[in-house]
């Protein structure tokens, strides 16, 4: 993520106090909303992933345009950045836009048009398209070359081993994440537990990855299977303890971080790989060869954990498959009305509800969309009372934002079930069906 800056941090040997100050001084008096856009890249003549050399292009001639700076990792481009904001490619060459955080919806609408628009019209001279959802139709990861990226290179070679689908989350996904500032430690506790509570519902009805593989899966959305099965240890739910427990804290969720395997870190701008042989705790207490641990290892680690809500200097909100714009901007919609409503009287529909619960919804969701029950939950009646609740907190501008939201929850659908209720079933009804809609 590029459109955050960190907390000021030390270079001294980490102790526990020095990251819970880290996260107590990530907090925030004025509040804003950003957003990370990624879209699958394909050829839009062979439907394959779409070649790294024409995405470098595209870039190059975005940056140029802009009059951007261009991002290298070791010699390879990985993007382009300016007006605080930025373009990256992820482990697949999925595109990613990554906003600079927006108080209004108008912002966020107003640059996400102007960026993707100008990097469409590139695009179109080398062939590439940017899809609007959630997995690749048509290549699967045994075909898709990493980025030359060295984190995604050890994340390749190591993430594998404790997640079956971890190539596929890598290579062949793409989501959208929405960053959400917070203002004190409490405030943050309750926007990550409200957040994961409703996670299921958000991922069902913003499941848009029906198709892998050029057909029609048995899931709606197959990038959130993908997730799950990424790594329990570092993925999903993995901090159940703040889920479980009335009186989190800050020292909950740095607790189930400490916990989680290593991959790597950075010093002089070189990586040393640690390949999962040691937890981020026992890092702290021993060192690592002749290394020790500092607050920039810890940050580094942190974002190296994939769960569908992540704690950093702002909160993350991860569990959504790639939508089209209008969509995109209904998602901003949704969580802004959230965020000014009642907590509690949200919290109050859970109370029978614990973090195993959650797991098993979030199954549901994936391979459902808004198809599900579960105890008291309809998902399709409940999902639609969330969306009431966020419109009734925003103004009338704002409000315009969840129309196309409306109607879908209105027929009961989710994304993916759009995709499918128009015949797509292959990976060139895909394109055809975005071509003629043009809402990427």
């Amino acid at each position: 993520m590029l459109n955050y800056k960190n907390a000021k941090v030390t270079e001294k040997t980490l102790d526990f106090e020095q990251i819970r100050e880290y996260y107590k001084n990530s907090c925030k008096e004025e509040l804003k909303l950003g957003l990370e856009y990624e879209r699958i890249s394909i050829n839009s003549a062979t439907l394959k992933n779409a070649d790294y050399n024409c995405i470098e292009k595209i870039i190059k001639s975005f940056a140029h345009i802009k009059g951007w700076g261009l991002l290298y990792d070791e010699g390879t481009l990985i993007g382009a950045i300016g007006e605080n904001s930025s373009v990256s490619l992820e482990p697949g060459c999925q595109f990613e836009l990554s906003l600079e955080p927006k108080k209004e919806i108008t912002e966020i609408e107003k640059n996400t048009k102007e960026i993707c628009s100008l990097i469409n019209r590139i695009a179109k001279f080398y062939n590439v398209e940017f899809l609007p959802i959630g997995i690749t139709p048509y290549t699967t990861y045994q075909n898709i070359n990493i980025v030359e990226k060295q984190r995604y290179k050890i994340m390749a070679e190591h993430l594998p081993k404790y997640g079956k689908f971890a190539p596929v989350m890598m290579r062949e996904t793409a989501g959208v994440q929405l960053n959400i500032d917070y203002k004190s430690e409490d405030d943050a506790i309750k926007k990550i537990k409200l957040f994961s509570l409703i996670s299921p519902f958000l991922t069902g009805f913003f499941a848009n990855s029906p198709i892998r593989n050029n057909k029609l899966s048995n899931y709606k959305s197959f990038r959130a299977l993908a997730w799950k099965y990424t790594g329990k240890e570092r993925c999903s739910l993995f901090y159940k303890n703040i889920l479980d427990k009335d009186d989190a804290t800050f020292d909950d969720y740095i607790n189930a971080i400490l916990d989680v395997p290593m991959l790597f870190i950075e010093r002089n701008g070189q990586k040393v790989v640690i390949g999962c042989k040691i937890t981020f705790r026992e890092f702290m207490q021993n060192g690592y060869m002749e290394y020790s641990a500092t607050i920039k290892d810890y940050i580094l680690h942190a974002s190296l954990c994939f769960p569908d809500v992540r704690l950093k200097n702002c909160i993350e909100i991860r569990n959504h498959d790639s939508q089209s714009l209008d969509m995109t901007l209904a998602m901003c919609a949704f969580y802004k009305g959230i965020l000014q409503s009642d907590f509690d009287e949200i919290f109050e529909h859970f109370s029978e509800i614990n973090s195993q619960d959650l797991d098993k919804m979030g199954f549901l969701a994936a391979k459902y969309g808004l198809d599900f029950k579960y105890k008291n939950f309809n998902a399709k009646t409940f999902t639609k009372k969330l969306f009431e609740i966020a419109h009734l907190n925003l103004n009338n501008s704002e409000k315009q934002y969840l129309k196309i939201a409306f109607e879908f929850l209105n027929k009961g659908k989710c994304t993916a079930d759009i995709l499918i209720d128009n015949n797509i079933k292959n990976a060139q009804d895909i394109l055809k069906y975005f071509k003629r809609v043009n809402n990427c």
